[in-house]
């Protein structure tokens, strides 16, 4: 009898795998992370040696690859998700156990409801915001065809999850739909507090702290996924991921340059539980540009004794 336990306890319910394949899937990436290990400390001196990023494309070439065979990537607005169908289907599920029949529509200003909430700032964001949607959309319309309508109300303009996005620029905001909400701010690392006013208007807050955006939205424990370009900032804002109480699933970054500190953000995901599922690199005028896509995993997933 096939049993799916070991994949459930290790990915906080989110994966849905026979063991045998995930037991497989945890060897891979025992493998490629007890590699980095080794590799990170045979190629430690390309950064330090690197002020003006002479050994930059070598440190690149070697370190920190894909160490989590992710089953279901989808690309999504330009952004690789793991598995989005089960982050739906997962939503509708724990509408089911708390009794709710779906999500209300509601104004932008409203309370959020949402199990599944998107932040987004920088990177083609309305584009991704509009794709992630479409796809939500249309994975509850599966749901209700093949699954227990009585709980998803897609009849009804309902949708699982909502998207937000941060323009700190003050962008003229011209598309609306159902689960889709502006803010007029992007994110800065808790460390850098000269950035919170805007240069044009003293008043106007342009960025604030991921933190203090969760707790003013209402979205403790409900950000499921983070996509954030903001242009090298991620080299700080990492620490304030991490240091969420309430962690977040599935977490993208795109990577500019490459600090000597680079190492630390990679060693920092990874011992919080997050795992490589996709790599990229981008052209962007001879610079260095990676999009980094992580996955949150129980600390179980990383007892190799498997």
């Amino acid at each position: 009898m096939t049993t799916m336990n070991l994949a459930k306890t290790d990915s906080y319910g989110f994966f849905d795998i026979p063991d045998d394949k995930w037991k497989q899937i945890k060897r891979e990436s025992r493998a490629i992370i007890d590699l980095q290990d080794d590799i990170g400390a045979e190629t430690a001196y390309l950064l330090s040696q690197s002020g003006a990023n002479i050994h930059s494309n070598l440190w690149w070439s070697e370190n920190w690859k894909v160490n989590f065979r992710c089953q279901n990537q989808v690309n999504i607005g330009g952004n690789w998700l793991c598995d989005p169908s089960r982050l739906i289907t997962a939503v509708t599920e724990k509408a089911k156990t708390t009794g709710r029949k779906g999500l209300k529509k509601r104004k932008p200003q409203e309370e959020s409801e949402s199990q599944c909430v998107v932040y987004i700032s920088g990177g083609g964001e309305m584009e991704f915001a509009h794709h992630f949607l479409d796809y939500s959309l249309a994975r509850m319309i599966e749901l209700q065809m093949f699954g227990d309508s009585s709980q998803v109300g897609v009849g009804s303009g309902l949708v699982a999850c909502e998207v937000h996005v941060f323009t700190p620029h003050g962008q003229e905001i011209l598309d609306e739909r159902d689960g889709l909400f502006f803010h007029h701010w992007g994110f800065r690392p808790s460390v850098k507090e000269s950035m919170g006013l805007a240069a044009y208007n003293t008043t106007t807050i342009a960025f604030k702290t991921l933190e203090d955006t969760i707790a003013e939205l209402k979205h403790s424990g409900r950000v499921s996924i983070l996509v954030v370009d903001c242009e090298s900032c991620e080299w700080d804002l990492y620490r304030d991921i991490l240091s969420l109480k309430e962690p977040i699933q599935q977490v993208m970054l795109q990577m500019h340059g490459t600090p000597f500190m680079a190492n630390e953000l990679f060693l920092a995901m990874q011992e919080a539980g997050y795992v490589i599922f996709h790599r990229e690199a981008e052209h962007s005028g001879g610079r260095e540009v990676y999009d980094y896509s992580w996955l949150k995993l129980s600390p179980s997933f990383f007892n190799w004794k498997v």
